[in-house]
């Protein structure tokens, strides 16, 4: 059968059907429409089937993960994008040990920091990299890869993207020891709000990273998605320098904190609302007013474990770095595309 024709905003990610409810022949390739399907890749059956009590603990710990990185932006807005990747690093190596369930599986999380680096040209593609290994009796049946690009929201008083830059990395640490009129600069008086018109200063519509993330999908066919870094809640207020007393942290399923939708998707997203090159997108442009679970951005747990593990969004990789040629690339070499690394092994009783 003959693949559909690919049309403007669809996506590049050729998708290789074979399930038997399939209107598609085994070796036929589609491509899926970010407009009309929100998955960019669907495997056509899992190597096994995970129990309940394993994937609800997953989205446990991701679902932790979320609430502790979006705490942290909330507490302190201006806190940079690489310090909440080191956040969920470190909150997710907590876990860094084999934990086996009643039903005799067993999940190991380990994680594994880099650092920053340009990888694609010029540009780095994802600053996180998920690796989920599925194994029975250890030996390994399937793996999937997503890859992550992170982003913060911005409060409305930042009007321009303040993050890491050549200079922090000369000056080391330097830095902790800034002259007094800096210093004082620094402490003064300051209030920081989120609201709905807050941006993503450090995303540029139709800038150079943002190709270079587009091109490298096409040329790789690895789907790339965008980690959206959000407070809690929306609208926030917090007041510089922050009073000395108890911190109260945010409890409850209901947050916005870290979403994740493909980049594809949000290119379409994008376009559809009309932003022009070089700007800053908004919160609200992003999401709805009453975000749907089952709409991207996804939280970052709902996407690990209802979509990932369920094989709807990520790429389908090979069994060793050796027989995968994506697989290699992005997990086995250091110039690959990602500063921090996050494997996920799922072993099954043999």
């Amino acid at each position: 059968m003959q693949s559909p024709k690919r049309e403007e905003g669809w996506a590049t990610q050729p998708v290789r059907t074979g399930h038997p409810a399939s209107p598609f022949g085994p070796d036929d390739v589609i491509y899926l429409n970010p407009t009309f399907r929100s998955y960019t890749c669907v495997m056509p059956e899992l190597p096994f089937q995970i129990p309940q009590e394993v994937i609800d603990w997953i989205r446990a710990v991701f679902a932790d993960v979320n609430l502790r990185v979006s705490q942290k932006l909330t507490r302190i807005p201006t806190t940079h994008e690489t310090s909440l990747d080191i956040t969920l690093i470190e909150e997710l190596s907590q876990h860094a040990a084999p934990f086996r369930f009643s039903s005799s599986w067993s999940v190991r999380l380990e994680t594994h920091y880099l650092g920053g680096g340009r990888y694609w040209g010029q540009w780095e593609i994802a600053d996180i990299g998920i690796l989920v290994i599925f194994r029975r009796g250890g030996a390994a049946q399937q793996t999937k890869i997503a890859l992550l690009q992170s982003k913060r929201l911005y409060p409305v008083e930042a009007e321009a993207s303040a993050e890491d830059h050549r200079i922090d990395y000369a000056i080391g640490f330097g830095r902790l020891l800034p002259a007094e009129q800096e210093y004082k600069s620094s402490v003064r008086e300051r209030t920081f709000t989120f609201v709905k018109e807050s941006r993503y200063r450090a995303f540029e519509y139709q800038g150079k990273q943002y190709k270079a993330v587009l091109s490298y999908t096409d040329d790789s066919g690895l789907p790339v998605h965008y980690l959206l870094y959000n407070p809690t809640s929306l609208p926030i207020r917090v007041s510089f320098p922050i009073e000395a007393r108890g911190i109260s942290n945010v409890s409850g399923n209901q947050i916005i904190g870290c979403r994740v939708i493909s980049a594809r998707t949000l290119d379409g997203k994008l376009k559809t609302g009309g932003l022009k090159k070089g700007e800053n997108p908004m919160f609200q442009q992003l999401f709805g007013s009453a975000q749907d679970m089952n709409l991207p951005p996804w939280t970052l747990d709902y996407f690990i474990a209802d979509l990932v593990l369920s094989c709807k969004e990520g790429h389908v990789a090979g069994v060793t770095p050796m027989e995968d040629e994506a697989l290699f690339n992005v997990f086995n070499r250091r110039s690959g595309p990602i500063s921090a690394a996050i494997a996920v092994t799922i072993d099954a009783p043999a």
